[in-house]
């Protein structure tokens, strides 16, 4: 059968449609459990197995109906995770969605609890808004700081920093205090403040989101045109190994800065699994 110019252009046109309607009303709310094994030299064996959830880079807003964060609480709470982080971008822009989301992620279930950090579009609508709510649902907010997790009579510790772009992230000062050779979980918004980690500092694991997985990806690859990260595509999203031994794990997050558009990169929600 002969292909006119006109069907040709006619087919274009439907097929663009549909990848768009794909792409916003369609993959941006379709959520993936990416579970991933992180390997940690050292930690004790009542750790081994540990389930740490993370959530991170949702954007609420105008765009992101509360609904859809409520499903993404419930499919959380059906991990049975043993610990809740946190990792920023809770609004896009409009501090008082603050009150709301953080109220809904205060529903999430874990055995040591939630910890947060903030992020860049946190401090873009509002940084103490985004820590008085925080306060207000009983989430600790570790801005340079650390706290213990104890299982057992063993311990990892569990840190975090201020945003890479917007504030003064210091590991030196949130590690201050940390008992020695004990696994050194970090919390930081931004990936690439995984580069600029304090020389011989034990940090074993650094958890972080921001990039979005670039949100539109190529087809049939990982490739992202735009990723949010002087470093590109290291830092798309996944586990990465620096030189120094501390690994970095990237979630695509669960939300969508700047357009609310996904394309062949689905929303994230993170379980990472700990090994010896």
């Amino acid at each position: 059968m002969e292909i006119t110019r006109r069907g040709f252009l006619k087919g274009g046109f439907v097929l663009g449609g549909l990848l768009a309607f794909d792409s916003v009303f369609i993959e941006t709310l379709r959520v993936t459990v990416e579970e991933t094994v992180i390997k940690i030299a050292g930690l004790p064996r009542e750790f081994e197995g540990f389930k740490i959830c993370q959530i991170t880079d949702i954007h609420h807003g105008m765009a992101l109906d509360i609904g859809y964060v409520e499903r993404c609480v419930r499919m959380a709470n059906e991990l049975e995770s043993d610990l809740v982080v946190l990792t920023g971008d809770y609004v896009e822009s409009n501090k008082a969605y603050f009150p709301e989301i953080i109220k809904t992620l205060a529903r999430l279930d874990s055995r040591h609890g939630l910890f947060a950090v903030i992020g860049n579009h946190d401090h873009y609508a509002g940084a103490e808004a985004a820590s008085r709510a925080l306060e207000a649902e009983g989430i600790p907010l570790l801005n340079n700081g650390h706290v213990v997790i104890e299982s057992g009579g063993a311990g990892i510790c569990l840190a975090g920093v201020k945003d890479f772009m917007e504030d003064l992230p210091d590991a030196t000062a949130a590690l201050k205090g940390a008992p020695p050779d004990v696994p050194v979980i970090l919390l930081s918004h931004h990936p690439d403040y995984s580069e600029a980690l304090p020389p011989g500092t034990r940090i074993d694991l650094v958890i972080a989101g921001h990039t979005h997985g670039g949100q539109v990806r190529v087809p049939f690859s990982n490739y992202a045109p735009v990723v949010p990260s002087r470093y590109g595509q290291k830092y798309t999203g996944g586990l990465v190994r620096l030189a120094s031994g501390a690994q970095v794990y990237v979630s695509r997050g669960l939300g969508a800065a700047i357009l609310p558009v996904r394309f062949n990169c689905t929303p994230e929600l993170t379980l990472l699994r700990l090994v010896r």
